[in-house]
């Protein structure tokens, strides 16, 4: 993205009403932590006062039409000619409050964004604990099946020259059937994983292809 990032630069650098630029948030840590910075390359438009987070695409194009409708002078209190009714409305009931009043409301829209990222998270391992039980006994099933004769009959077929084990169902789980090359206990007894013991009466020209 940086190739098209400095050409939009180069394209709005004479600009006297928009500015493209970056900033290195390695070296900046506390201005992009204040501008909600959390991964890189982060890109953010608007109001330097109130950054909002760009949404659309990466490409030279993408952010050329977005820069050619977005950028220059927007609604705000500097310029109230740019905004409709109803904004310029909000602007003149916001700029009646107090000091204190005006940065409680910032303090508690604030407050509403970082509890909606906490339920968030919070959904997020919950769903992420469930998704290891749902795993855990999918897999426990899988185990249970296979020592209830499962891999014995796949043998016995297989020794057979007209039976073929058929393959497991579309969306069926590919590795849950492959242990035909296992050595296979009675049901229900764990296979071993010992080798056979040499054969010492190989010959000793045979010995190292064993």
């Amino acid at each position: 993205m940086k190739p098209a990032w400095d050409q939009l630069m180069d394209e709005f650098k004479d600009s006297t009403t928009a500015l493209v630029a970056d900033v290195d948030c390695t070296v900046e840590e506390e201005l992009c932590s204040q501008q909600g910075v959390e991964g890189y390359p982060t890109i953010k438009y608007g109001d330097p006062a109130a950054l909002q987070d760009y949404q659309g695409g990466r490409e030279l194009e993408d952010m050329q039409e977005f820069a050619k409708s977005n950028l220059g002078p927007t609604c705000g209190p500097k310029n109230l000619d740019l905004c409709d009714d109803a904004q310029k409305k909000e602007i003149e009931s916001l700029t009646a409050l107090t000091d204190d009043d005006l940065k409680t409301k910032i303090a508690d829209k604030e407050k509403a964004i970082a509890d909606l990222d906490t339920k968030f998270n919070e959904d997020v391992e919950k769903l992420q604990k469930q998704y290891e039980e749902m795993q855990k006994a999918k897999d426990a099933g899988v185990a249970e099946i296979k020592k209830s004769g499962l891999a014995m009959m796949k043998t016995l077929c297989d020794e057979r020259p007209n039976c073929k084990p058929p393959p497991p169902p579309p969306g069926a789980d590919k590795d849950a059937g492959e242990d035909k090359d296992e050595d296979y206990p009675e049901d229900g007894e764990e296979p071993t994983d010992e080798e056979p013991p040499e054969d010492d009466s190989a010959p000793e020209d045979k010995k190292d292809d064993l």
